[in-house]
C-alpha cells in the first residue's frame, strides 16, 4: 500500500505552546522502539529503502518502505507477534517482480543484514476528521541510537489515512501558522543513517527523470512537472532548514527553484489557475538562496584560476555585511505554506483540454527565436540583455528536459548538443559579471585587485566570442519538436 505523509520540525520557541496545544486533543499515547537493517555496504539505503522491525506497545510489527514521490511511500507492513523475531523474514516482499530486483543482494548469503540503529520513540497521536477525510496527527518525542551516539526526536507527522490530498494540507495549515513548524522531508531512517556513518549532512539531492506521455494535457502535465521539481528540493530544502548542508545543497536548491520557475512561466498558463503568485515567492526565494551560491560558485572556480595566472590576490574580497541565514528561509511560515500549496497542486487531478505537445512547440519556438535574435551583435548587448538571455536560455534547456519522453533521444541530441554549451558559456559569463564587481568594490582597500580586473576583463572578451560563436551554431540547429 501507499502512504502519503508529511512531516515537520517544531522550533524550540515554540515547543511548550505546541505540547500544550497537542495535549488538548487528548491524543493517545503509543510507546514505540524500532530496529533498521542493511547490509555492511548499506545496499538497502543507496536504494533508498528502509527496513525495519518495530515494537509498538506489545506488538512487532516489520515494515518495508520505498519512495514513490515527495511525499509519498510504498509501505509493507505485517504482523509478527508479541516475541521479539530472531531474522528478518524478506519473503514477503518477493512476490513483487519490481521490489524482487531491488531486494536482490540481499539474498546473497554474503552479504546478510546488520542491525544499523535503533529509535525509541513516545507518539502521541489522534484522528482529525475534515470533510470525508480521516488525518494522523502524530507528534514523537524520543532518540535515535547508534552505537554511541545518539540524536533527539521531535517531530510532528501528518499522514492522510483515507480522503483527499486537499484536506491533509489543510490540516496542516493552522499548525503552521500558529507554531511555525516546517517540513522536513528527511525520514527517521536517513537522520539515522547520518548518525551512524558519523554523516555531517545528508546526500545531496539532485534532479531525477521525468516521464511523460503524449496524451497528457498541460494541466496534468504541469502537475507530474511540479511534483518531480519537488522531489528534487525538498531533500536539499530540508538539510538547509536544519543546519545540516553544503555548497550541494544551496546549489541544488536554487537549481530546483528554477526548474520549478521555468515550468510555471512555460506551461503555467495552461495550468487552469493563476501561477503568478507561485512565481513571484519562488522568485523572491531563490534570489535570496543567490548570494550564498555566487560566493560558493566563485570560490571554487575562480580563485584557483586566479592562481594559475599568478594573481597577487587569492581569496574573494570581505562580505560587506553579515550573511543572511539562508536556513532561516526554508524554516519560515510563508515558504512552509508556498510549499504545501505546490505539494497539493502537483498530487490533485487537473483539469485541462490543450495537449502537452501541441502548446510545448508553440513555447519552444517562441523561446528559440528570442534566443537567436541575440545572434547578430551578442558584444553589443547591455549588460542586462546579457543576463536576460543566459535566462532565456536556461529556461528553454528545463523546458526540453521536461518533455524529453516524448520525442527519440536520437532527435534530441544533436539540439542539445549545440544548447548545453551556450548555457555554459553564458553562466561563465555570468560568473565572472559578478566577481567583477566584487572585486570593483574592493579596489580602493586592496589595489592588487586591479590585476583581478585585468584578468576578468580578458576572459569575458574571450567568452564574449566563444559564446557568439555557441549561438551561431544553436541557430543552425534543428528544432526537434517541429
Amino acid at each position: 500500500m501507499s502512504e502519503i505523509e508529511l512531516k515537520f520540525q517544531i522550533p524550540a520557541q515554540k515547543h511548550k505552546a505546541f505540547c500544550l496545544a497537542f495535549q488538548r486533543k487528548k491524543p493517545e499515547t503509543v510507546q514505540l522502539q524500532a530496529k533498521y537493517f542493511d547490509t555492511a555496504d548499506c545496499c538497502l539505503q543507496q536504494r533508498k529503502i528502509a527496513l525495519r522491525q518495530r515494537l509498538e506497545n506489545h506488538t512487532w510489527m516489520q515494515t518495508l518502505k520505498a519512495p514513490k514521490n515527495a511525499i509519498e511511500r510504498l509501505e509493507i507492513e505485517s504482523e509478527l507477534g508479541e516475541q521479539e523475531p530472531a531474522v528478518i523474514d524478506l519473503a514477503m516482499y518477493l512476490q513483487d517482480a519490481k521490489l524482487k530486483k531491488l531486494l536482490e543482494p540481499l539474498l546473497q548469503p554474503q552479504n546478510p543484514l546488520q542491525l544499523q540503529f535503533e529509535t525509541r520513540v513516545q507518539r502521541q497521536r489522534f484522528i482529525q476528521k475534515i470533510a470525508d477525510s480521516e488525518i494522523e496527527l502524530a507528534f514523537d518525542q524520543g532518540e535515535i541510537i547508534a552505537g554511541q551516539r545518539s540524536a533527539p526526536v521531535n517531530e510532528i507527522e501528518f499522514e492522510l489515512k483515507q480522503g483527499s490530498i486537499h484536506e491533509l494540507i489543510q490540516s496542516v495549515q493552522p499548525w503552521v501558522e500558529k507554531y511555525q513548524i516546517w517540513l522536513d522531508s528527511s525520514s527517521k531512517a536517513l537522520k539515522g543513517q547520518m548518525l551512524q556513518q558519523a554523516l555531517q549532512a545528508a546526500p545531496v539531492q539532485y534532479q531525477s527523470s521525468l516521464a511523460l506521455h503524449a496524451d497528457d494535457h498541460v494541466g496534468a502535465a504541469l502537475a507530474k512537472i511540479i511534483a518531480n521539481c519537488l522531489e528534487h528540493l525538498l531533500p536539499n530544502s530540508s538539510a538547509i532548514a536544519g543546519q545540516q548542508y553544503e555548497a550541494g545543497h544551496v546549489h541544488q536548491a536554487r537549481v530546483a527553484i528554477r526548474r520549478m520557475r521555468s515550468a510555471l512561466k512555460t506551461f503555467g498558463q495552461w495550468a487552469g489557475r493563476d501561477t503568478q503568485a507561485w512565481q513571484d515567492q519562488l522568485a523572491e526565494l531563490f534570489r535570496q538562496l543567490g548570494a550564498t551560491r555566487d560566493r560558493d560558485a566563485l570560490a571554487a572556480s575562480l580563485i584557483p584560476q586566479l592562481q594559475l595566472a599568478g594573481s597577487p590576490v587569492s581569496e574573494l574580497p570581505a562580505q560587506e555585511a553579515v550573511e543572511e541565514d539562508i536556513s532561516a528561509l526554508f524554516r519560515a511560515p510563508k515558504t512552509t505554506l508556498l510549499l504545501l500549496e505546490l505539494i497539493e497542486f502537483s498530487h490533485q487531478p487537473q483539469d485541462g483540454k490543450s495537449r502537452l505537445k501541441k502548446q510545448s512547440r508553440k513555447q519552444l519556438n517562441k523561446m528559440h527565436q528570442q534566443i537567436c535574435q541575440a545572434e547578430s551583435a551578442f558584444e553589443q548587448l547591455q549588460a542586462e540583455e546579457k543576463h536576460r538571455l543566459r535566462k532565456r536560455v536556461k529556461r528553454l534547456r528545463y523546458s526540453v528536459e521536461f518533455i524529453a519522453s516524448l520525442y527519440p533521444q536520437s532527435a534530441m541530441k544533436p539540439y542539445l548538443k549545440a544548447l548545453k554549451p551556450l548555457q555554459e558559456s553564458l553562466g561563465r559569463f555570468n560568473d565572472l559579471t559578478v566577481a567583477q564587481a566584487l572585486f570593483e568594490k574592493s579596489v580602493s582597500q586592496q589595489p592588487q585587485s586591479w590585476f583581478v580586473l585585468g584578468w576578468i576583463a580578458a576572459e569575458q572578451h574571450h567568452i564574449e566570442q566563444q559564446i557568439q560563436q555557441e549561438l551561431t551554431a544553436f541557430c543552425q540547429a534543428q528544432c526537434f519538436w517541429k
